[in-house]
């Protein structure tokens, strides 16, 4: 009876994960998986063993794609417009940045040349 009031209590249900946390809790295991085993293949020396280790990570990746549709079918797990806005802003701005030091860098290279002309005394 105590083993009944022990592992089936309220208390006991209340403090456990929702579908929605374990899936979180799978896809995050399987990315650190996947991590590991790319590690395994780039230090591998092996190519049986290469190959054998690219398998294991493609069912890696197909148990996360799995596992990340299950959670989308349940609204749980989408990437927000508000990430992609912010990643499209970000790709904006570091366009800008490099077409930015781009300019700087000409503008700075053709005041350098200018100022080596002038003291070589080439004219231009």
């Amino acid at each position: 009876m105590s083993y009944m009031r022990r592992y089936y209590s309220s208390e006991s249900r209340q403090n456990r994960l929702s579908d929605r946390d374990m899936l979180a809790d799978l896809i995050n295991t399987e990315k650190h998986i996947s991590h590991l085993y790319e590690h395994a293949i780039m230090e591998s020396t092996h190519s049986h063993v290469y190959n054998f280790m690219e398998d294991m990570q493609r069912d890696e990746h197909d148990n996360a794609f799995t596992l990340f549709q299950a959670m989308q079918q349940r609204d749980w797990y989408n990437p927000s417009s508000k990430q992609t806005d912010q990643y499209n802003t970000d790709q904006y701005n570091n366009e800008n940045n490099n077409e930015t030091r781009k300019q700087k860098f000409l503008q700075n290279r053709k005041k350098s040349i200018m100022n080596k002309a002038k003291t070589k005394s080439i004219q231009f």
